[in-house]
C-alpha cells in the first residue's frame, strides 16, 4: 500500500504536473491582482456588467472564465491580456524549491512528465526555456485557445496529456496545488498528490480527496 508521495511517484509510469505552484509560483501577490486588473481593463465597454465577484477577484483566470460566457470580442480581448500577463510573469518567476531537481530526476529515470496547466502553453515554454528544462518534459498541455470552459477541472487537458505518455490513468499520477487538480484527477481515474503550500490549502486539498499531501516539492523525490 502506498503511504507517501515519493512512493506514489516511484510507482507511476507517467506524471502529470500542474505548472503554477508545483513548478513555479507564477503570479505571487501583487502580480496576480495586476494580471486580473489587466484582464478586466481589456473588456470592451459594450460588454455586460461584471458580477461583483469577477470585478474584485485577484484571479485572472476567473475573469477569463467569465469572458468565455460573453461574445467573441470580449473573449478575444481578455484572452490576449491573460496570455500577455502569463508570459510576462513566466519571464521573471522563480522555480518552486525542488521542482527542477524533480524534473531532472524523472528524466534520468525515463519517467515521462507532462505539464498540464490552465495557463497558456506559451507561458510554460517561456519559463522552461529560461532553465533549459523543456528537454526534461515529454510535453506541455496548456489552456486551449478560445475555450476557457475546457480548463481544469474539465478533463480535456488531462486526457490530452495522458495521450502524450501512452500511459493509463490508473498507472499515472497528477500533482497539483488546487482543488480542481484533485477533482480532474479523480474524474479521469488517476491518483492525485496535493501540493499544500499553506495549512489552509492542505485542508482544502484534503477535503477535495487528495490521495497524499506534501508541503514541499522536495518530498516527491524519486529514488535513484
Amino acid at each position: 500500500m502506498v503511504t507517501t508521495a515519493a512512493e506514489l511517484v516511484a510507482q507511476a509510469r507517467a506524471i502529470l504536473l500542474d505548472f503554477d505552484g508545483p513548478v513555479t509560483p507564477l503570479m505571487p501577490a501583487p502580480a496576480n491582482r495586476h494580471a486580473a486588473d489587466d484582464a478586466r481593463a481589456a473588456v470592451p465597454a459594450a460588454a455586460d456588467p461584471m458580477p461583483p465577484e469577477i470585478a474584485t477577484t485577484t484571479d485572472h483566470l476567473a475573469v477569463l472564465r467569465w469572458a468565455g460566457t460573453q461574445d467573441d470580442a470580449v473573449l478575444e480581448a481578455v484572452e490576449k491580456a491573460c496570455i500577455e500577463a502569463e508570459v510576462d510573469a513566466a519571464r521573471v518567476s522563480e522555480p518552486t524549491a525542488g521542482a527542477l531537481d524533480f524534473l531532472h530526476a524523472c528524466a534520468e529515470l525515463g519517467k515521462p512528465v507532462v505539464i498540464v496547466s490552465n495557463n497558456s502553453a506559451d507561458a510554460v515554454h517561456v519559463y522552461l526555456n529560461r532553465y533549459q528544462a523543456n528537454r526534461l518534459v515529454r510535453g506541455v498541455v496548456g489552456r486551449q485557445p478560445h475555450r476557457p470552459d475546457l480548463m481544469k477541472p474539465h478533463p480535456s487537458l488531462v486526457l490530452a496529456a495522458l495521450d502524450l505518455t501512452n500511459a493509463q490513468p490508473s498507472g499515472s499520477v497528477l500533482i497539483g496545488d488546487s482543488t480542481t487538480d484533485i477533482e480532474v484527477a479523480h474524474a479521469t481515474g488517476m491518483p492525485a498528490i496535493g501540493y499544500a503550500k499553506t495549512p489552509q490549502r492542505g485542508h482544502d486539498l484534503a477535503e477535495a480527496g487528495a490521495d497524499v499531501l506534501v508541503s514541499a516539492i522536495t518530498q516527491l523525490t524519486v529514488p535513484r
